[in-house]
């Protein structure tokens, strides 16, 4: 009995030091992969901190780059310029920094409408890439109109000329935009009421009319002779007229040099 008893207690005894055997290495497996695996989970982290902060590069910065820029080369003829970006739609990623913008110039730098601008890019003070943004460009500016039917040869003051907006085609318009310009002139041509006024359709007006009695003033060197004369033709000053001598009826042709004054040199 005493034998059977030792040997069961050595049985016990060996089944628990192989169960604790075991456990034990159980638990060195489970920290070696537990390790593992915080090993795998922190290095895509790492690498995540490692990766450079972006930024957007949307839409309302580009337009404003392309308004500034055709703000610069078009204000002294155009009012009003209108800038909407169509491409990229979408914002554009770019490195972490300070953006500076280049609008390019290009060969089609006096078109309107849909419009390709290379602007360069720069991030913090280097290059970065040029992009290619497709807008719509329109413009506008204040015309001089009449408010009234202006007739050939009839002088235009001031009350006649009013100023209104108009969207032009292309922003080297060919369209009087200064009332100065027109003031003290004459139409060459009838001109309708609203019809935005062009270089070609106001002229110098005429001082001296074909029939008009003019002082002729002879000059040649110190010397001065004056006579009256009677025109031959219409004249503005600056231009060269036939003039007749009212005393010997003799023609010549005299500078108009004043309303009611002509010149010739001898």
């Amino acid at each position: 009995m005493v034998k059977v008893g030792i040997v069961l207690m050595s049985l016990w005894v060996g089944w628990l030091s192989w169960t604790s055997v075991v456990s034990a290495g159980t638990r060195v497996d489970t920290r070696a992969i537990t390790l593992v695996n915080a090993g795998h989970e922190l290095r895509p982290v790492e690498k995540e901190r490692e990766r450079p902060a972006m930024q957007e590069l949307n839409a309302e910065l580009l337009q404003g780059a392309i308004h500034r820029h055709l703000e610069h080369a078009w204000s002294q003829k155009v009012k009003t310029i209108t800038v909407t970006v169509l491409d990229p739609a979408e914002p554009v990623p770019v490195p972490s920094g300070i953006i500076e913008f280049q609008v390019l110039s290009t060969s089609s730098d006096d078109g309107l409408g849909r419009r390709v601008f290379p602007v360069a890019v720069a991030v913090g003070g280097k290059a970065w890439k040029t992009i290619q943004v497709l807008a719509d460009v329109s413009a506008m500016i204040d015309a001089i109109v009449p408010t009234r039917l202006l007739k050939t040869e009839e002088l235009i003051d001031g009350v006649d000329l009013k100023t209104t907006r108009i969207r032009i085609q292309q922003w080297n318009h060919p369209f009087l935009t200064d009332r100065d310009e027109v003031i003290g002139k004459s139409a060459a041509r009838p001109v309708p009421p609203e019809t935005p006024l062009r270089a070609a359709f106001v002229k110098l007006p005429l001082v001296v009319k074909k029939g008009d009695r003019v002082m002729i003033e002879a000059r040649r060197g110190g010397l001065s002779i004056q006579t009256y004369g009677i025109t031959k033709s219409s004249g503005q000053v600056g231009q060269t007229i036939m003039v007749a001598n009212l005393d010997s009826g003799r023609e010549f042709r005299a500078k108009v040099v004043a309303p009611s004054l002509v010149q010739v040199e001898f």
